[in-house]
């Protein structure tokens, strides 16, 4: 019993330090949303780069998790399994375990969402991004020569040496 406690006891920390870095993971992907809002594209590397960190740590923690529900019950759980074991094997975690995964299935929504929004302002962004490329691209461009019915070079430009014939 005391090594199932044990192992209760570190699934509960493991659970707390993932809630905390998805609440972390929740707030950066804010800041992302906000930056992309601005358009401060310089900015965006910084928080990525916090980004990719803090999900590096979320994949350890997960596989930490694993491991502790392999130790625990013999196979990698879900937290409804993990409820199920506690239920039967250390019943004073239950209500622990289920408070966690409140938190978690409320967190990972809400995470799901502004990554969801983060991505459309990034597609938003490219869009615009390309428009004014085009834009700027068009307004540099050589123009061609256009002709009139007759064949003869039309061009919408003075053209000085003509200005200066005529004078």
């Amino acid at each position: 019993m005391t090594d199932k406690k044990t192992g209760f006891q570190n699934l509960i920390e493991i659970l707390d330090k993932e809630i905390s870095a998805y609440e972390e993971l929740k707030e950066l992907f804010s800041q992302k949303r906000e930056l992309l809002k601005k358009s401060k594209s310089d900015d965006l590397g910084v928080l990525d780069n916090k980004i990719l960190a803090l999900n590096n740590k979320i994949v350890k923690l997960n596989d930490t998790r694993k491991n502790i529900g392999v130790e625990l019950t013999g196979k990698e759980c879900n937290m409804t399994e993990f409820i199920e074991c506690a239920e039967q094997k250390a019943p004073d975690f239950v209500k622990q375990l289920e408070d966690r995964k409140v938190k978690i299935c409320k967190l990972i929504p809400e995470i799901t969402l502004l990554n969801k929004q983060n991505v459309e302002l990034l597609k938003h962004g490219i869009i615009i991004t390309n428009k004014m490329l085009e834009t700027i691209i068009n307004a540099f461009a050589p123009q061609g020569s256009y002709y009139n019915g007759a064949g003869k070079t039309d061009t919408h430009d003075i053209d000085m040496w003509t200005i200066s014939e005529e004078i």
